[in-house]
């Protein structure tokens, strides 16, 4: 998690939204209303927001009030991780001033579902809600019903806002918060965005590879391929360079791109649907694993043995090697690295994701390459596949 200071508040969050939220950015219109009202008030509770953004929509809350329980706020932060399997980009934003008529101040990024949690965990019962009028106010308790109407004493209904029934406390709280933020190293918000874009991507690689787990029998109209929806909001926001980015990160032997597909929700008349060869799932895997920009996009094709019984160099994946099993090699098929620590790396990195079998025989053959040496690997005569 980063800290990005004294920024132009609505464009950073108008930049991170477009990597993550393909239908409904008029939502941000509503924020940037928030922040213009909450930027020009008095009150220092006012200052700091909580603002995240999903696939189809936007929402921006003051902290203070998503710390309360059982206020809109604090249930809408804490639905899309309860409920939801959307992907969340979340930020804490600290308005500071305005400098050539634009809104600065800071934004924190945030572990969304790991927020969420700790908001459910540290929010304070509220049980008081204020209502506040042209001339006073008055207060009851939360369940009751309240108009919005004009009131004869106070005249016309301004807003409410629900009291915490210990106040040193929430302010306690919104002061850990603050100090815990703080302490986040500052970052480069372009270098940001560009991770957010390659993010995008790989999330919906993941959701493509476990929708496929899922199928044990081809899909498609016609019964000969496997097939998945790409997601509608993906398909919003990506270029067809981003297309083209997710499709080297599926490892799969071929894929085709089609239009109108069966079962497919046609957006905009764009291609939808990812189409790929029948297979057997892979075993050993609880949930897809971690896709990476060097992942390959062929399937290995089997090893072969010569006749004689005697075991030649065989070709694998785009890989040429002699000193590993057919599943090692299959296995070691899914990446493509230029050196031995960059593949060590990689399958390394996966291991949180496998179980069973494929967990021990990654183990098994991350064993065998620690043991090389770079010149035992560089040997291995690596090579780029042929298409198939």
């Amino acid at each position: 998690m980063q800290k990005f200071e004294n920024v132009d508040i609505l464009a950073c969050l108008d930049a991170v939204m477009k990597q993550n939220t393909g239908f409904y950015q008029s939502d941000f219109d509503i924020d940037r209303e928030i922040i213009a009202k909450t930027a020009a008030s008095e009150s220092k509770e006012d200052k700091t927001l909580l603002w995240f953004c999903r696939p189809s929509g936007t929402h921006c809350f003051r902290e203070r009030d998503v710390f309360l329980k059982d206020t809109r706020p604090y249930n809408t932060w804490k639905f899309h991780g309860e409920q939801t399997r959307d992907r969340i980009l979340a930020y804490a934003v600290e308005l500071t001033g305005r400098e050539r008529g634009k809104i600065r101040g800071n934004l924190y990024e945030l572990d969304y579902a790991a927020h969420f949690r700790h908001v459910r965990e540290q929010a304070l019962p509220a049980d008081i809600v204020t209502l506040f009028y042209e001339r006073g106010e008055r207060s009851q308790p939360t369940g009751k019903y309240f108009s919005g109407s004009p009131d004869p004493q106070y005249g016309a209904f301004l807003r409410f806002e629900v009291q915490p029934n210990a106040p040193e406390a929430l302010r306690d709280l919104l002061q850990e918060e603050r100090r815990s933020r703080e302490q986040l190293s500052p970052g480069d918000f372009k270098a940001h965005i560009a991770a957010l874009r390659d993010g995008l991507i790989e999330a919906e690689a993941r959701r493509i590879v476990a929708d496929m787990k899922r199928q044990y029998s081809p899909n498609s109209p016609n019964k000969t391929h496997y097939m998945t929806e790409l997601a509608p909001a993906f398909m919003m926001l990506a270029s067809s360079r981003d297309v083209d980015r997710l499709f080297s990160l599926l490892p799969y032997k071929t894929l085709t791109f089609s239009t109108g597909c069966w079962g497919c929700t046609d957006v905009s008349c764009r291609q939808q649907c990812a189409d790929r060869q029948e297979r057997k799932p892979r075993p050993g895997y609880s949930q897809a694993p971690p896709l990476y920009p060097g992942a390959a996009c062929r399937r290995q094709e089997e090893s072969r043995s010569e006749a004689g019984g005697e075991n030649k160099t065989s070709r694998n994946g785009g890989m040429s090697m002699n000193r590993f099993t057919v599943e090692e090699t299959n296995l070691i098929s899914i990446y493509i690295a230029d050196t031995r620590r960059e593949l060590i790396g990689e399958m390394t990195g996966a291991l949180p994701y496998m179980d069973g079998e494929m967990r021990e025989l990654a183990l098994q053959t991350l064993a065998k390459l620690r043991a090389m040496s770079d010149t035992d690997f560089a040997a291995l005569a690596v090579s780029a596949a042929d298409e198939v």
